[in-house]
């Protein structure tokens, strides 16, 4: 085998080695990056089940005084105000 081609072959095994090391360490990022992306998940689920508890409160605190303002309303005699009407 001639010295020029135990130089290509040599600079071969060498790429082929930097390739294989950047290769590992490109798939432990991306592992890193995953292993963030599912934290991300994690906190999204909880931040939109937070969302809808309060959602649920607010609508029910509102629905409250709407019941509130209605009875105020009868018992002072005032008609409850239809939809659309002249306060919106």
């Amino acid at each position: 085998m001639s010295p020029e081609m135990i130089a290509i072959l040599a600079v071969g095994v060498a790429l082929a080695g930097l390739m294989f090391r950047g290769q590992q360490g490109l798939e432990k990022r991306i592992d890193g990056l995953e292993q963030r992306m599912n934290g991300f998940d994690e906190r999204l689920r909880a931040l939109e089940t937070g969302q809808a508890e309060l959602k649920g409160t607010i609508l029910g605190k509102l629905d409250l005084i709407e019941r509130y303002i209605i009875a105020r309303n009868l018992r002072a005699g005032e008609p409850y105000p239809e939809p659309g009407g002249a306060d919106e």
